[in-house]
């Protein structure tokens, strides 16, 4: 295999992202959740189908809305049977939500949300990342093959490369914590790296949250689809005039 990986010519997604914030409180129930609309933006190199944009707008808000919903909900059960007995027991929940548009390059979209829900303890009873990998030219949901070049054992590479960090701070971990690389893997993309990750208790105590690894694209070069492999050398920033 190659030592080296040729430079890919790197395009920035000419694609506005708006901020929309929603938030209410009542005497038990408080929410602040916040998620990403997509857009064209009027004059570019590149439009992605609107539909496209669309849809991934659509079902990132709906699953926020069903997060602060269902908890919603539960709070409602909590509380009202708890009311019945002991009012004093009452509990407040509250639901938040942040997101981070994690790459955005050679018409392809990665976008992480975090969901928190709490339920009157300091630490989350819910405490989750969802993340959205997308192709803009196809629609289609980015995969872990799809990051990688044919022929290489990416499930491999990656099973190895948590195991490495792992054993590096093993107190950081649960004692011979066992966890398997999948093809449903959850991950998102980075401008340096893919991200791999593991909902809070999964690898480590829930006090620690997300559990995150790292392959840095320069390190694992080889293996990389070059159209993933975007940095501040290969990046073409193009400049038009009206």
């Amino acid at each position: 295999m190659a030592n080296s990986q040729p430079e890919s010519n790197c395009l920035y997604n000419l694609i506005y992202t708006d901020f929309n914030e929603e938030f209410s409180r009542n005497s038990t129930f408080y929410y602040n959740i916040q998620y990403p609309a997509f857009f064209n933006f009027n004059t570019g190199y590149f439009f992605a189908n609107p539909s496209i944009l669309n849809n991934i707008s659509n079902l990132i808000k709906q699953e926020v809305n069903d997060f602060r919903d269902g908890l919603a909900q539960e709070e409602q059960d909590y509380n009202s049977t708890v009311a019945d007995n002991n009012p004093e027991e009452k509990r407040i929940y509250s639901a938040f939500s942040n997101f981070a548009v994690a790459f955005n390059k050679n018409h392809l979209l990665s976008v992480i949300v975090n969901v928190l829900g709490f339920s009157g303890n300091t630490l989350p009873k819910y405490d989750t990342l969802y993340n959205y990998n997308y192709d803009l030219l196809t629609g289609n949901k980015i995969t872990l093959k799809d990051i990688f070049n044919p022929g290489v054992d990416y499930i491999k590479v990656i099973t190895d490369y948590v195991n490495y960090k792992i054993n590096q701070n093993k107190d950081l971990y649960f004692e011979n914590v066992e966890f398997f690389i999948t093809d449903d893997q959850a991950f998102y993309i980075e401008n340096d790296g893919l991200v791999v990750y593991f909902d809070a208790g999964e690898l480590a105590k829930e006090e620690f949250r997300t559990s995150k690894f790292k392959l840095t694209f320069s390190k694992f070069a080889p293996y990389i689809n070059t159209r993933f492999y975007c940095n501040a050398t290969n990046v073409n920033r193009r400049i038009y005039r009206r």
